[in-house]
C-alpha cells in the first residue's frame, strides 16, 4: 500500500500584503498612503500610518480594485438621495402651486365681493332717493289737491214725517227728511266741476232713503246750498231701533248721517282732472244744526 501523501506547503502567496506580489503596487501604494495622511490630518489617531481601510472611507473619494488588481483613479460617490425625496419636492412645488392659485381665487373673491357690495349700496342709495323724491311729490301733489276741495256744513236737518205702523208681524216706518249742505268754493281762481252724485241718509241703523243729485259748477268764491229731501214708505225695521229714533227725534237729538259720493273735477297744472270723491256728515245732531253751528262734513278724494 502507498503511503497517504503529506498535506501541501502552505503557499507563501503574499495576499497579506499585495507588494509582495505585485512590485508596482508598492510605489502606488506609497502614493496613496501620503495623500491619506494629508488627508486625515485632524482625524482620530487611530488610523496609523500607511493604514487603508476602506469602510471608514465609504462617504469620501475611494479606491478600488478590479477584478484584475489593478488601482483605478479614485472618483467621487455619486450623491444618494432617499427614496421619495424627489416625489416629496414634487408635492412640495404642487403645494406651492396650489396655494398661489387658491392665494388668486381668494383674491378673485375678495374683489367680487366688493364689486356686490358696491353695487347692492348704490341700488339701494338710488331706490331710496327715488322714494324720497315720490314721497316729496305725493305729498305736495296731495296737499294742492286738498287745497282746492270745496267746505261743506250742514245748514238744516229736519223731520217732516216720522211715523210707525205696528203689521202682523212687522214693524213698519214711514218718514221725510229734509237736509241742506252749503257747499263753498274757498279757492280764488279755480272752477270746481261736481258730476251726479247719490245721496244716502241713515239715523239709528236705519235707512232713511237715497236720492239722486244733478251735477252743477261752482266758479271760485262761490256758495251753493244743496238740498237733499228723502222719503221712505213703509219700511221694515227693527223694534230696538225704532224706538231709539222716535224717543231722539221727540227730543230734538236724532244723529244723521249723509253720505254723498261722486266725482269732483278741476283745473290744474293745465289739465283738467277727476276724481272720485266722497262727502261723509257724519253723527250730525238734529241739536246742533237747529242751534246754527253748522257741522262741517269731511271731503274724501280717491274714495267711493
Amino acid at each position: 500500500m502507498s503511503e497517504p501523501l503529506p498535506p501541501p506547503p502552505p503557499r507563501a502567496s503574499g495576499f497579506g500584503d499585495p507588494a509582495l506580489v505585485f512590485p508596482e503596487f508598492a510605489s502606488k501604494q506609497c502614493v496613496l498612503e501620503k495623500v491619506t495622511e494629508e488627508e486625515g490630518e485632524g482625524e482620530d489617531s487611530s488610523y496609523g500610518k500607511g493604514s487603508f481601510d476602506l469602510s471608514s472611507r465609504f462617504s469620501s473619494p475611494s479606491v478600488f480594485r478590479n477584478e484584475f488588481d489593478a488601482v483605478e483613479i479614485p472618483r467621487k460617490t455619486p450623491s444618494l438621495k432617499l427614496p421619495g425625496f424627489r416625489e416629496e419636492e414634487e408635492v412640495d412645488h404642487g403645494r406651492n402651486s396650489g396655494s398661489f392659485v387658491d392665494h388668486i381665487g381668494e383674491d378673485e373673491k375678495r374683489d367680487c365681493s366688493g364689486c356686490f357690495r358696491k353695487c347692492c349700496a348704490y341700488t339701494c342709495m338710488f331706490l331710496s332717493i327715488v322714494l324720497i323724491i315720490v314721497l316729496l311729490t305725493g305729498l305736495s301733489v296731495n296737499s294742492s289737491i286738498k287745497s282746492k276741495l270745496p267746505q261743506v256744513v250742514v245748514t238744516s236737518l229736519k223731520f217732516s214725517r216720522l211715523d210707525f205702523v205696528n203689521s202682523t208681524t212687522d214693524l213698519l216706518l214711514n218718514a221725510n227728511l229734509n237736509a241742506v249742505l252749503q257747499m263753498s268754493n274757498k279757492n280764488d281762481k279755480t272752477v270746481l266741476y261736481y258730476s251726479p252724485m247719490r245721496a244716502a241718509v241713515s239715523s239709528e241703523n236705519i235707512n232713511l232713503g237715497q236720492k239722486k243729485l244733478l251735477g252743477f259748477t261752482q266758479s271760485p268764491g262761490n256758495v251753493t246750498s244743496l238740498n237733499i229731501a228723502t222719503r221712505l214708505r213703509k219700511s221694515k225695521v227693527y223694534d230696538v231701533d225704532a224706538t231709539l229714533l222716535r224717543n231722539k227725534e221727540k227730543k230734538l237729538e236724532a244723529v244723521v248721517n249723509v253720505l254723498l259720493s261722486g266725482k269732483l273735477g278741476f283745473d290744474w297744472l293745465g289739465f283738467r282732472i277727476h276724481l272720485p270723491v266722497v262727502i261723509a256728515c257724519e253723527d250730525v245732531k238734529q241739536s246742533d244744526v237747529m242751534n246754527a253751528l253748522k257741522p262741517k262734513c269731511d271731503v274724501r278724494i280717491f274714495s267711493q
